[in-house]
């Protein structure tokens, strides 16, 4: 049962991480979660395991029987579980859930169901040579493109992912109208006979045999059987004595041989201990989470030597490559990261986790010695500063929609997304542009990364770009995401003035891009003049939080 987090009685405006399990089996946390075990009170051992399924579970120690029972599940569906069968793979229930490959796929590894399956062809990018596999009663949930579609016909909508080379498939459900979901990535498939939608998964014209053979399925088990295997040959007839004299010359021969395996396993404990650590947890990013950990090899590889800068900022520089499966990304180089690799990866993983249409989407990292990067999606247009300062026309309405969808990018990061998050730079050269001018919020994070915090909510030093930053940064005073509401509320005027300098509420109507004149009288321009105004007030308790922002902006017009 999937229910909101308001319904479930939880807080997402907390920034708090504590949580307790009393010896009476009691859990509760700081966002108001609270369950009781069934076994409820003093008595048995308990633990709380997040197991490889992605379900939280508690378990009851039987000391009789030495054995772990069960004691609070969460009332969840298992195949909604993220990422259960990775990319292309779909949970079906049989009746155990049980995860499948689509027709003429493959499954990429036996023994880990979370690697998903792969397509017998590599996409083109010639419309012409490509066509669907249709897959009814089956839905890839999330990582739904920006061109998201209501009232559109099902031809429609497989034009629209025919020609997008992000597009790898596309969700199609008509209840009472026609409603199109373009997928980037093809995760957290689940086939339900209830279900209405039907996926669309593109392939190559003619790569499927017409043969339909019995999709490949993989039952969801942790366990592995161990199989000895006994060996076999002549029996002979030994007495007593001999036997002694065997387990006597077996134990002083392996003495020896002992003694050096222990030596050496002393050795390679102590110089591959930190190895292991390391597998295992980069192991544990690529299986939770939708990004890859490149070595730093790959990445100089893949910009040719980090030969085209495209940006640079207080963290680092930005670089144009093409990473090995043809996907052109932005790779920031970042320096003055001091944490070790363990505390770089908590973050990443944080960072990683946020999915949102108008964030820009991490798709890897690299940590490597002193060598620290972050992978990110590649906006084709750039940054918003360098059209909005520049001689390319800007119409109001483009404008409105960029300050609506960064509005929605911050919201978000402020109250939605699961880890409570400040950005700290909110200004025209971290607001990336695609192809349809849709905002991408960029650098958020960041302050994660290179935080110099003594508690939960304090910076021990200004952050941000001047001219950006608002008032509290000077005053000492707590810091809390109404700087980011500030931030916002200077790029707001820099929309409405197409400059860079800084504007005095008394002189904005005077300074409006003349490219705007015509359109003085609009109410969205208006609109845009109020918020911006509310956005720069010196009183922090005065400036609304980002949520009322996007609620101001979508105001009918009277």
């Amino acid at each position: 049962m999937d229910v909101s987090v308001f319904f479930s009685g939880r807080s997402p405006y907390n920034s708090s991480r504590v949580a307790v399990l009393d010896e009476l089996g009691q859990f509760i946390s700081s966002d108001n979660l609270k369950f009781n075990a069934s076994d409820y009170g003093v008595g048995p051992k308990r633990r709380l395991t997040l197991d490889y399924d992605g379900i939280l579970r508690l378990y009851s120690l039987d000391e009789s029987t030495g054995h772990w029972e069960i004691s609070w599940l969460p009332d969840v569906d298992v195949c909604r579980v993220h990422g259960l069968c990775g990319e292309y793979g779909i949970c079906t229930y049989k009746p155990q859930p049980t995860c499948t490959c689509p027709y003429g796929f493959s499954l990429n590894d036996p023994s880990d169901w979370s690697k998903g399956c792969s397509p017998p062809f590599n996409l083109t990018h010639d419309s012409k040579k490509l066509d669907f596999l249709e897959l009814p009663y089956t839905d890839y949930y999330g990582s739904d493109l920006d061109t998201y579609k209501l009232r559109i016909s099902l031809e429609e909508c497989r034009n629209l992912c025919l020609n997008d080379t992000r597009c790898k498939g596309f969700g199609f459900a008509l209840d009472g109208w026609g409603q199109c979901y373009p997928k980037n990535f093809l995760l957290n498939g689940f086939h339900v006979p209830s279900t209405p939608s039907i996926i669309h998964i593109k392939i190559l014209k003619g790569s499927l045999s017409p043969h339909k053979v019995q999709p490949e399925t993989y039952h969801l088990n942790c366990s592995r059987a161990v199989v000895a295997h006994k060996s076999s040959g002549p029996e002979v007839e030994k007495s007593n004595k001999n036997q002694y004299m065997k387990y006597l010359i077996g134990f002083v021969s392996s003495f020896a041989i002992i003694e050096a395996i222990c030596v050496g396993l002393t050795w390679w404990y102590v110089f591959r201990k930190r190895a292991d650590e390391e597998f295992v947890n980069i192991g544990y990013m690529e299986l939770v989470m939708e990004i890859k950990r490149f070595t730093y090899a790959e990445l100089k590889r893949a910009t040719k030597g980090f030969k085209q800068e495209i940006g640079k900022g207080g963290f680092g520089a930005v670089y144009k490559g093409a990473l090995d499966d043809g996907r052109v990304v932005a790779v920031k180089r970042l320096e003055g990261i001091v944490q070790g690799d363990a505390e770089f990866w908590a973050e990443v993983s944080v960072i990683g986790n946020i999915n949102h249409k108008n964030l820009v989407k991490l798709w890897g990292f690299c940590a490597d010695n002193h060598h620290k990067l972050l992978v990110y999606e590649y906006l084709e247009n750039g940054s918003l500063d360098k059209i909005l300062f520049s001689d390319v026309e800007l119409g109001l309405e483009q404008r409105y929609n960029i300050a609506l969808g960064t509005a929605k990018g911050l919201s978000y990061l402020h109250e939605e997304c699961l880890e409570w998050m400040l950005h700290c730079d909110v200004k025209p050269e971290n607001i990336l542009l695609d192809n349809y001018l849709e905002p991408k919020v960029a650098d958020f994070g960041m302050s994660k990364l290179f935080k110099d915090i003594h508690d939960d909510i304090g910076f021990s030093r200004a952050r941000g770009t001047r001219g950006y930053m608002a008032p509290e940064w000077m005053m000492n005073l707590k810091i809390d995401a109404k700087v980011d509401v500030y931030s916002y509320g200077i790029v707001l005027l820099e929309l409405l003035s197409g400059k860079t300098e800084k504007i005095s509420r008394e002189r904005l109507k005077d300074v409006i891009d003349p490219r705007l004149h015509h359109e003085l009288n609009n109410k969205k321009l208006e609109r845009l003049m109020k918020v911006a105004l509310l956005c720069v007030l010196e009183d922090r308790n005065a400036r609304p939080a980002m949520s009322k922002v996007v609620e101001l902006l979508l105001l009918k017009d009277e």
